[in-house]
């Protein structure tokens, strides 16, 4: 590495995963923003391709690690072509980047990739039920064209950050103010420690594993058990807590019943150790604790 070159591009450094990779990389990290401005971030907007490759031509990073999106499932749902610009297309222009910087390449995606029938493992197929989805999946297509790239798909990822948008956040934001919370009993995921995710893929930018990789939680809880579980770690009041299915939510984008990823296989292969439900909300607690 030359004076002021960074060895890993965060495209999307202003989240919660890409602050803690920020945090773990320290001084080899350089981390993009965009609607979400941050000390020490370079503005950046993927969907300029011209843009992005004048960016990571200039840095010359070794890795980029793609965790930028459009997350808000429902809006994908609404507003596909906005999906599509960013999670595609933008998706397209980082991939040609970091071809052209001659860069390893790690790119984030989702269990929305598949249907109903989780936790899913490497070898599941690919069924999406919603554009989000839909548009991911396209995107990994896009990414196995280069070489030497990997492919991360998470879900339910969690953490503590201030003002974040995460679910228990959101819960735990809710029930400290006294408001219901709503919770479908009938929705599985796959809770997964945010600080853990981004353990992982610090192991996995200068590993030689290629292709898909699952990094999420051991546990397969409904939402309505991770929201409780959530109230009790923090001592928050439980009976503002409505269980409620899932169709009366009313949510625009479909989802699966059962979601979620099966990471055995992933964490044997990089060496890691996903922590489960429990001990993940307690050391979000401990987060919280000191940060509040």
């Amino acid at each position: 590495m030359t004076r002021g070159q960074k060895d890993v591009l965060i495209v999307g450094g202003s989240g919660l995963v890409g602050r803690l990779l920020l945090a773990r990389f320290g001084d080899r990290a350089l981390g993009t923003c965009l609607a979400h401005p941050g000390e020490g971030l370079l503005e950046l907007d993927i969907t300029d391709a011209d843009a992005t490759l004048r960016t990571v031509s200039r840095l010359a990073p070794r890795v980029v690690v793609h965790t930028a999106a459009l997350t808000d499932v429902n809006r994908c749902e609404i507003e596909p072509e906005a999906s599509r610009l960013v999670n595609v297309e933008g998706t397209r222009n980082v991939v040609a980047a970091a071809r052209e910087a001659g860069a390893r390449y790690l790119f984030f995606s989702t269990d929305y990739v598949f249907g109903d029938g989780g936790p899913h493992g490497l070898g599941a197929a690919r069924a999406p039920l919603n554009v989000y989805g839909r548009h991911k999946a396209e995107a990994e297509d896009i990414v196995a064209a280069l070489d030497d790239h990997a492919v991360v798909r998470a879900c339910n990822v969690y953490g503590w950050q201030r003002g974040g948008k995460n679910f228990v956040m959101m819960v735990v934001e809710a029930l400290r103010a006294g408001r219901r919370v709503r919770a479908a009993f009938d929705q599985w995921v796959s809770p997964t420690l945010a600080e853990d995710l981004a353990a992982a893929v610090d192991k996995l930018a200068y590993s030689d594993l290629h292709g898909v990789v699952h990094l999420a939680g051991p546990d397969h809880v409904t939402r309505l058990e991770w929201t409780r579980r959530a109230a009790r770690v923090f001592g928050l009041d439980e009976s503002l807590i409505d269980a409620v299915s899932v169709d009366s939510l009313g949510a625009a984008a479909p989802r699966p019943r059962s979601g979620g990823l099966d990471a055995h296989e992933s964490e044997r292969a990089l060496g890691v150790k996903m922590r489960g439900l429990d001990e993940g909300l307690a050391a979000m607690h401990q987060d919280f604790l000191r940060q509040t």
